[in-house]
Order: structure tokens, then C-alpha cells, then sequence
């Protein structure tokens, strides 16, 4: 009577090792690109939420926010902001917003001066990937 061998061989099982380390190299890149994009538009849906929370904030008590936590700790009267800040909301990439002054002239980040009177607000974010500030405009996928 025969033996026949039971199992599979070491060049079946190496072929096969071979394919899945294949499939691997080409799905892990696309995974990691689809995760950075979804936290980039989860970035700017939360940078227009603080914006409009800003707009409100300056129509409520007639002066801009200095941080996101004073929009979301603020007493004033009839304070409502819709949709509510109840938590400082971060960036899904792990850093706080940061309010910058926007002044009469376009200039982002100075202080006001007399001449120059803020007005607004922009709401800027981290980009791990690039290593600088962005806003809701700059932060594309």
C-alpha cells in the first residue's frame, strides 16, 4: 500500500506567505492614506463648528473669543451656541485649536491696534503631516 503525505508542502505554504505579503504591501499604505483623510475632514468640520461658535460668541458679548475654552466655560447671559461646545473639542490629531486674531487688514496673528481693530477670529489646527498651522481652507486631503 502507498503512504500518501497529508498536509501541504513548504513551497505551497511559501507561495502562499508570499501572496498575503503581497496583498498586505498593497492594502496598508491606502488604509493609512483613507484614516489621514477622514482625520483631515473630521479637522475642518470641527474648525467651521468653532467658527460659527466664534460668530455667535461675538454677537452675544460684542467681543471675540481669546480661547476655545472661554467659548465653552462663558457665562454670559442667553448664551447659546448651536451645535453646544459642552468640551473643548480637539483635533483628531490630538492638539487644541487655537484662536487667531483677524484684523481690519487682512493680518492674521497681530495684535489690534486702533487703527487696525480686529475683526474676527480664525480657528487654526496642528497638521502633523506637514509640521505647520492650517486653517478649515488649508486643511485638504
Amino acid at each position: 500500500m502507498l503512504h500518501r503525505p497529508r498536509g501541504f508542502t513548504l513551497v505551497e505554504l511559501l507561495v502562499v506567505i508570499l501572496i498575503l505579503g503581497a496583498l498586505v504591501v498593497i492594502a496598508l499604505p491606502r488604509y493609512f492614506q483613507a484614516v489621514y483623510r477622514s482625520r483631515v475632514r473630521g479637522c475642518q468640520a470641527q474648525i467651521t463648528i468653532i467658527n460659527t461658535s466664534t460668530q455667535a460668541f461675538f454677537a452675544r458679548n460684542q467681543v471675540w473669543p481669546t480661547t476655545v475654552e472661554e467659548m465653552c466655560t462663558s457665562t454670559a447671559p442667553a448664551w447659546v451656541i448651536s451645535p453646544p461646545l459642552d468640551d473643548v473639542p480637539q483635533c483628531p490629531f490630538g492638539v487644541p485649536y487655537v484662536l487667531v486674531p483677524t484684523l481690519q487688514d487682512g493680518t492674521v496673528g497681530a495684535p489690534p491696534t486702533p487703527g487696525n481693530p480686529q475683526v474676527g477670529v480664525t480657528v487654526n489646527a496642528w497638521d502633523h503631516f506637514d509640521g505647520s498651522w492650517k486653517t478649515a481652507v488649508d486643511h485638504r486631503p
